[in-house]
């Protein structure tokens, strides 16, 4: 029996290793783009059944096998800060991965895309629900400062960009509202910047 185990031990750190190599090609030949981490999702807008059949599997073995192989593709310096949060995100993810992700990567709610874009950027553009998406454990490891910069692409906070909603989901209360309470100051922050673009400017007086 220990023989057994000990042979299907080695047959999954094999397949762990093929897969980090296949991974590591991928990002090296950019396969799917940034977002497709190496050919682990299919990226493009055309869906297929077979393509559907394939992500299935890769998240059937995401623990035992994806996890691991991501483990050994990021110890390399250049694909470190490898952005597989906003993948996940991006590609509709189901929130189990989302979860287990962070678990086994909590560094990864700190890292930005070649955009800068961090994952809870994506995370209030996909409309993420607070309790059983991954949203609070997203936000639970983002730092402050992150929280407090503006979209990149639209200028508005995080909590500005979730009340509005995703194009998928909607807006989730709840993610406002904790998006708010990281730092309520931002309120004010936006507050006190519309009136002040609203104002009109005085007129200086010729001397």
């Amino acid at each position: 029996t220990k023989d057994a185990e000990d042979l299907g031990k080695q047959d999954v750190d094999y397949t762990v290793l093929n897969a980090s190599l296949l991974i590591s090609k991928g990002i090296k030949a950019q396969v799917e783009g940034e977002y497709g981490i190496g050919g682990l999702f299919t990226t493009t807008t055309t869906s297929s059944v077979s393509n559907q059949e394939v992500q299935s599997k890769i998240y059937d073995n995401w623990d035992r096998i994806v996890l691991p192989a991501l483990e050994q593709v990021m110890a390399f310096p250049h694909d470190r800060q490898l952005p597989i949060l906003q993948a996940l995100v991006a590609n509709d993810a189901p929130p189990q991965i989302i979860k287990r992700t962070i678990n086994h990567f909590p560094e990864s709610t700190k890292t930005a895309d070649i955009f800068g874009r961090y994952p809870i950027d994506l995370a209030v553009r996909h409309g993420l629900a607070w309790w059983d998406s991954g949203m609070k454990e997203m936000l639970k490891g983002t730092n402050l400062d992150i929280i407090e910069r503006k979209d990149v692409l639209t200028g508005l906070y995080p909590f500005m960009v979730a009340a509005l909603g995703g194009k998928k989901n909607g807006y989730d209360v709840e993610s406002v509202f904790h998006l708010i309470n990281a730092n309520p100051t931002l309120l004010r922050w936006s507050g006190v910047n519309h009136v002040e673009e609203q104002r009109p400017k005085k007129r200086q007086r010729c001397v």
